[in-house]
């Protein structure tokens, strides 16, 4: 997917004094230690994406070229912690950045994005946002559907 970290200090636009530092990006492939493992939020936000699913398609009688479709799911998380001060809307608008930051990372690539496996997608889409709060935690979080297209793809 999209490097979505380094846009954190590209876009200081949608980050305010307050809403400073990268979060963790985690894919739940990863096989490295304590990844799989419960997460201290208070010290870094995190964000967690997986692919759901994958399409293909045969657009010739031929069958000697192929679309595929990728789906993602993306998880971002913060928590109203100690970081706030006196800010009683110190979650909600950390969330509201983040959200921002990891949406102007997949719209800034979304006609067209060399992954570092060296594969290309044509064409990402970020798809339905949904809430994912827990008021009696303080935990803040969204969670994005996103599609990932490549198109003409030879057969072998």
């Amino acid at each position: 997917m999209v490097n979505i970290s380094d846009h954190f200090y590209e876009s200081g636009g949608y980050i305010t004094s307050s809403h400073t530092g990268k979060p963790n990006l985690i894919d739940v492939r990863s096989l490295e230690k304590n990844k799989g493992v419960r997460y201290d939020l208070s010290s870094k936000d995190v964000i967690i994406f997986f692919e759901d699913s994958q399409n293909l398609e045969y657009p010739t009688v031929h069958y000697d070229v192929r679309n595929e479709t990728y789906s993602f799911t993306l998880h971002i998380r913060t928590v109203h912690d100690e970081r706030a001060g006196g800010d009683a809307s110190f979650g909600r608008d950390r969330l509201r950045a983040l959200y921002l930051i990891t949406r102007h990372a997949l719209e800034s690539a979304r006609r067209g994005y060399t992954a570092s496996d060296g594969s290309k997608f044509n064409q990402i889409f970020v798809g339905s946002r949904s809430e994912s709060n827990d008021r009696a935690k303080r935990l803040f979080g969204y969670k994005l559907s996103i599609e990932a297209k490549r198109f003409a793809l030879t057969v072998p």
